[in-house]
């Protein structure tokens, strides 16, 4: 479990602030942050892994208190919407170097023996020596999410992962996070996105932000019996 209380954070020179409290994230479900732009999805996410300095307030893990530890000893990995490739590295050492971050690549078996479990199961395996920039946007997500779960972290947050997709892709990425649910290899997944339709095939729980605040939280089937659904059909 992923539990958030009281947590705040105020912009400077800004009226707008984010003020969550009670919200949890239940192990081995999709949670879909969901809400409008501007609404602080974004900010939200960024408390979550680190990314920003929390003015109040907790956040644990499996009840283990992470509020005050970096972003890079978190347990949480994060895929941005840059997804954050290096492209002047091939898919195989873009994941090594996720794994062992001060690696020389060449030199460890063991590290390239976890790449290669990870580009079987993401079915990388025709891409592993190809760099980023020669990839499709959907190929390259692909990577970034495989990046990511590489570094076995205990939550993943995916960050508008549809933004940058057609049709065919959202499908595949659909496919690809059930996959990855039904697998447990992250006890925890948080999609954040404000493409309704896309969160409606993935979700088993929803939270909805209005303003920095959650409005609504809940299962799927519930939000769907709220005013928040209804006047978007």
């Amino acid at each position: 479990m992923l539990e958030i209380n009281n947590i705040s954070y105020k912009y400077k020179n800004s009226d707008f602030s984010i003020r969550m409290d009670g919200v949890d994230f239940a192990p081995h479900k999709i949670t879909c942050v969901l809400g409008e732009n501007g609404s602080g999805k974004t900010t939200f996410l960024n408390l979550i892994g680190g990314h920003l300095p929390l003015q109040n307030g907790t956040i644990t893990v499996f009840d283990n208190d992470i509020t005050h530890i970096n972003a890079s000893e978190r347990p949480i990995a994060t895929v941005f919407q840059e997804l954050g490739l290096f492209p002047h590295l091939s898919v195989h050492e873009n994941l090594a170097l996720a794994i062992e971050p001060n690696r020389l690549f060449g030199k460890s078996d063991n590290v390239d023996i976890d790449v290669t479990d990870i580009i079987k199961t993401f079915q990388l395996d025709a891409l592993k020596d190809i760099r980023p920039n020669s990839l499709s946007g959907g190929q390259q997500q692909r990577i970034a999410i495989a990046r990511a779960i590489s570094t076995k972290p205990k939550v993943l947050i995916l960050d508008e992962p549809t933004s940058a997709l057609d049709y065919q892709n959202i499908e595949k990425l659909t496919h690809l996070l059930e996959e990855l649910k039904n697998s447990k290899q992250v006890p925890i997944m948080i999609v954040v996105s404000h493409d309704w339709h896309f969160v409606m095939d993935i979700a088993d729980n929803i939270i909805y932000m209005e303003n920095g605040k959650q409005v609504f939280q809940g299962t799927k089937e519930e939000f769907k019996e709220t005013p928040l659904y209804i006047k978007k059909q």
